[in-house]
């Protein structure tokens, strides 16, 4: 499983043919210097860094599958249905000049959820691993991996002070920015 996660990531525009409709996890993987002041691990073979691992389904009641998670919500998903679509838009959102709102949490407006999705198309690969029960060894992954991004099961990655740092302030400032 360790393997195909690690194995060469797709490009983005070319996983939504590809990714299989199973259970499993997912790794992001993004090119280095592409999310400021984040780093991750290198990849054993392709010039990217790990940034994120998910999976689908989260539980035995779920019907999520790789490709609903990984296509219907983070590529194509919003901020509002996606904790890496919400990272990545708070470690960006200053760089890029995007502007946030407040529903029950921080959403970028609408044409900045489209700015993100062609900024993930640009910078983002992703690579994954069926599973049976993913959530059964999540916390394994995520330890073993080292991503970034992951804020649960994650507390002791040196980066995670910084990402969540991020996501306070962006859940602020779109607090203040209302609706």
């Amino acid at each position: 499983m360790l393997d195909a996660l690690r194995s060469v990531p797709l490009p983005v525009p070319e996983v939504p043919d590809a990714i299989p409709k199973a259970a499993g996890l997912y790794a992001w993987w993004g090119r280095f210097g592409a999310l400021p002041g984040v780093s991750g691990p290198r990849h054993p073979t392709a010039p990217v860094q790990l940034l994120y691992v998910g999976i689908a389904p989260n539980g035995p009641t779920s019907a999520a599958t790789l490709r609903s998670r990984v296509v219907g919500d983070h590529i194509r998903g919003t901020t509002g249905s996606s904790t890496l679509r919400r990272s990545l838009a708070a470690l960006l959102v200053e760089q890029q000049g995007w502007r946030s709102r407040w529903t029950t949490r921080p959403v970028l407006l609408n044409r900045d959820e489209l700015a993100l999705s062609e900024w993930m198309a640009a910078t983002l690969h992703v690579s994954w691993a069926e599973h049976q029960e993913p959530w059964s060894v999540e916390a394994d992954v995520i330890v073993e991996l080292e991503p970034p991004l992951n804020q649960a099961e994650n507390r002791s990655h040196p980066m995670h002070a910084v990402v969540a740092a991020a996501r306070k302030r962006w859940r602020e400032e779109a607090r203040a920015a209302g609706r």
